[in-house]
């Protein structure tokens, strides 16, 4: 076949038809389509305006005065280069979406011809790349957002030539994809369209990067961008729904920070570039997704890290838009603060600073009178595929109690086998530790095919045996398990929820419940009831920690000190059961080795099929109440 009849059939000839579909069946999306350029989520007048307020805002003044840094910095570093890791080419695309957005603001700043070099640097050897690795998409989507966002904020400036290149890479190496992407029953390739109706962050990432192309493009290629704008209007909801009903993320904060971001850049675009998002933002939780970020994280400053994700979460840009958007004064508040609290350090964080431009656009305002966080409810519940309450003895107090505890679904886009696990702060220092993901290029890492027998819940970080959770035998969670919190409680003296993890090990018993309960907000109970247990099994309860951690000579209670703060540790039930210490290592040398990482377990094996197992947890010390009495242990059936 011709290369031009080849190129009628795969890509003119459906944004033909896609364009008269749009005049047939409704108004045309492009109608309000901004003229010129900038036109991206950032315009002349909004930067104007940003400008004039730094004059007055110290904050917004150190925000600009760090992305001028941070453009200095990459005025001598290497362009990327096309070499995968693993299957992927995300590492560069990423380098790429930081460099172009801080040197094309920093020179939309400042006027210096050195920014504006660099930022064309990076966009035209990304340009020059044979591909963007279309296997992982999104390695195209993230290069796409890069490069159609320098093309746009700095085109007065670019010559026709560049802007030639640059327009051919776009639609080269992304748009050109686009007609199979929105039209996966005609695709050729479904690893270019899975993406389309996926209910995870692939779906936000990755329609985001094709808007940014399509909508930078729009004037030149209006079939393309229609076709664009109306199959992302017509996808992006389908990931948006993993919000509801309560706002929180199926995937954990890590993979929130990541899908949020580029849900919200989606939007933005749209408003920026049409001056509609087309009651996008108005999907249902949408508008609550901001409180699970303001809940999701401690008074140390880590995240409950369920999921492939770490603990440390990257300032965002898109929190901010939330806030701004449909947050309380609380979160409003936080978002000022955290972007405060970053500006004031100069550790750098490549995941934060990769948008660190946008903070321009979407940047924390002062709320009028500043209520601080103190106004939020210390505990909160979140219903959906990831079920999580959270509690916390106080806000703005960095030495406050904070617990987060997981239920739900394991069946979730980068979910761990992790119902009933737990993470617990105190004083500062994160006591019970989610050790977060391994290396993706492992073999079989993204498996999940046959379901708990997948090469993936073999390694250690992903299955239950790693987790802060209960473990009848070495029995492995099941992957298709549904654990629903049964009981959720919060008042001044007690704050609870109760999780079913029946369905968990269906092999194991007739019922099996977890509480956690914070106490006098100063302590917290972990029990767990089994009723109608399999003979002969034991049951491990265990949490992981970097403490040190010392044994009483009955084995019932354990000293951790870590920081130069104490966690004390006792075991209230069953009679019989003792702790046991065990280096957390797994059984491949592949695996990340969790040096310094101590799993301490109670572990016991019962005579009788109904038993307790209960823990008692407290920090030590002068923040905290004088010995408290030890507390009754009801039966979680009557947790009220």
């Amino acid at each position: 076949m011709r290369p031009l009849a080849a190129f009628l059939l795969r890509f003119a000839l459906p944004l033909l038809f896609c364009a008269g579909l749009t005049s047939a069946a409704g108004p045309d999306p492009l109608a309000a389509l901004r003229a010129g350029h900038p036109r991206l989520l950032l315009t002349e007048e909004q930067l104007s305006a940003a400008v004039a307020a730094s004059r007055t805002d110290p904050v917004r003044a150190q925000l600009h005065a760090r992305i001028l840094a941070t453009a200095e910095a990459e005025l001598t570093t290497a362009p990327i280069k096309h070499v995968l890791v693993g299957p992927r080419l995300l590492d560069k695309s990423r380098t790429c979406v930081s460099r172009v957005l801080t040197c094309a603001l920093a020179y939309r700043l400042s006027g210096d011809e050195r920014f504006f070099r660099r930022a064309r640097q990076e966009m035209l050897t990304a340009a020059a790349f044979p591909d963007w690795n279309p296997s992982h998409f999104l390695d195209v989507a993230e290069m796409s957002f890069a490069v159609a966002v320098g093309y746009d904020w700095l085109f007065p400036k670019l010559t026709a030539e560049d802007r030639a290149t640059l327009k051919a890479a776009l639609l080269k190496h992304g748009l050109a994809l686009a007609p199979d992407a929105y039209n996966p029953a005609g695709a050729k390739d479904p690893r270019v369209t899975r993406w389309v109706t996926a209910h995870h962050n692939w779906n936000q990432v990755c329609n985001g990067g094709l808007l940014a192309a399509a909508l930078a493009l729009a004037e030149e290629e209006p079939a393309l961008a229609r076709l664009v704008v109306t199959g992302a209007v017509k996808s992006l909801p389908l990931s948006m729904a993993a919000y509801a009903p309560d706002g929180a993320y199926p995937e954990g904060p890590g993979y929130w920070n990541y899908g949020t971001t580029y849900n919200v850049i989606a939007l933005a675009l749209l408003e920026t570039a049409l001056g509609t998002d087309f009651n996008l933002g108005k999907t249902a939780a949408f508008d609550r997704t901001a409180t699970y970020r303001l809940h999701v994280q401690s008074p140390t400053g880590l995240g409950f890290n369920y999921a492939d994700g770490a603990s440390t979460l990257g300032l965002s840009p898109a929190y901010t838009w939330l806030g701004a958007h449909f947050g309380s004064a609380e979160v409003r508040t936080h978002c000022r603060t955290l972007l405060t609290a970053a500006l004031a350090t100069k550790r750098a964080n490549p995941e934060s600073d990769r948008f660190l431009a946008l903070h321009v656009a979407w940047f924390p305002v002062p709320v009028d009178s500043a209520p601080s966080a103190s106004a939020a409810p210390l505990d909160a519940r979140f219903r959906g595929p990831a079920e999580l309450a959270l509690f916390r003895s106080a806000w703005n107090d960095p030495r406050a109690l904070f617990v987060g505890f997981k239920a739900g679904r394991n069946d979730v886009n980068h979910s761990h086998l992790d119902l009933g696990s737990f993470v617990l702060d105190a004083d500062g220092v994160r006591w019970a530790a989610d050790l977060g993901p391994d290396d993706y290029n492992l073999p079989g890492y993204f498996d999940h095919k046959a379901g708990t027998k997948a090469p993936r819940w073999k390694y250690y970080r992903l299955n239950n045996r790693s987790h802060n959770t209960l473990t009848p035998g070495d029995a492995l969670q099941e992957y298709t398990a549904a654990a629903p919190l049964v009981a959720f409680a919060s008042t001044p003296a007690r704050a609870f929820a109760v999780a079913d993890l029946t369905a968990a090990y269906p092999a194991a018993a007739q019922k099996i419940l977890r509480g956690v309960a914070l106490l006098d907000r100063s302590r917290v109970l972990v029990q767990d009831d089994v009723t109608g247990l399999k003979p002969g099994t034991p049951l491990v309860s265990r949490f992981l920690t970097d403490a040190k951690i010392t044994l009483s000579a009955d084995a019932r209670t354990a000293t951790l000190v870590q920081n130069g703060r104490t966690l004390r540790v006792e075991l209230l039930a069953p009679a019989g059961a003792k702790f046991t210490t065990r280096p957390a290592t797994p059984a491949l040398s592949t695996e990340r080795q969790n040096a310094g990482t101590t799993a301490l377990s109670a572990e016991v094996t019962p005579t009788a099929p109904d038993t307790r197992i209960a823990l008692l947890l407290t920090p030590v010390g002068d923040h905290w109440p004088a010995p408290l009495p030890t507390p009754a242990l009801t039966a979680l059936a009557d947790w009220k």
